[in-house]
């Protein structure tokens, strides 16, 4: 949806505040993306390495020159990259963008409902609500 042209508009204290909280909500976002790439990126290259169990007979494989050369920080780092499902890191982050579009929608929806509102700042809410973006 397009965003209505909305001339000479006054928000009043509480749509500021709503517009605060949207903002707040966006740092959030932004906030959170980093959190889950720096668990990402610490169970990648920061995770703790497995070796056998004692007396499984891994004792006795982890002197070879194989196994030096499999268990190396370079060869782990590079089987926790394809190993990594990267599928849930990225449909978490998509997450956090989903969840604050609905809060967005829900404080948009609670100012369209208050009495005291003139017809543009409503105006101005329900276009929020619809979803408007500028294109």
């Amino acid at each position: 949806m397009k965003c209505p042209t909305i001339v000479n508009l006054q928000l009043s204290p509480s749509s500021l505040e709503a517009v605060q909280e949207i903002e707040r909500l966006g740092a959030l976002e932004k906030l959170g993306t980093k959190f889950l790439l720096i668990g990402q990126l610490w169970s990648i290259f920061g995770g703790a390495t497995r070796t056998g169990a004692s007396g499984s007979g891994a004792q006795q494989l982890e002197g070879t020159l194989a196994f030096k050369l499999a268990s190396s920080d370079s060869a782990q780092s590079g089987y926790a990259i394809y190993s990594t499902n990267w599928d849930i890191f990225f449909e978490s982050v998509q997450g956090l963008g989903v969840i604050k579009r609905r809060q967005i929608e829900l404080i948009a929806l609670k100012q369209t409902q208050k009495s005291a509102l003139s017809a543009k700042e409503r105006q101005f809410w329900k276009a929020i609500y619809q979803g408007c973006r500028y294109e």
